[in-house]
């Protein structure tokens, strides 16, 4: 049995992160810094780089958690102002 790859796996189908975000139910509050903004990248065709820096422009703040893992979280006040 083999898995075809389905519309919302193929690579470039948002323009921006914004796109991305607006697209998921519900608006995602952080985000690991590997494999999520690689999954994010490969969404809308863009860089991890490039990736980090439209995060930080929404808002989202990068943090260290107490595992030690790097992620870009969301503070409660700014969610209101993404869905605008």
């Amino acid at each position: 049995m083999s898995v075809s790859r389905g519309r919302n796996l193929r690579p470039g189908r948002c323009s921006s992160v914004r796109e991305y975000l607006l697209g998921r139910n519900p608006i995602p509050k952080y985000f690991y810094d590997g494999f999520d903004l690689k999954k994010v990248a490969t969404a809308c065709g863009i860089h991890r780089s490039e990736v980090r820096a439209q995060l930080k422009n929404l808002g989202y703040q990068q943090e260290t958690n107490w595992n030690g893992l790097t992620m870009w979280r969301l503070p409660r006040d700014k969610m209101q102002s993404l869905r605008e």
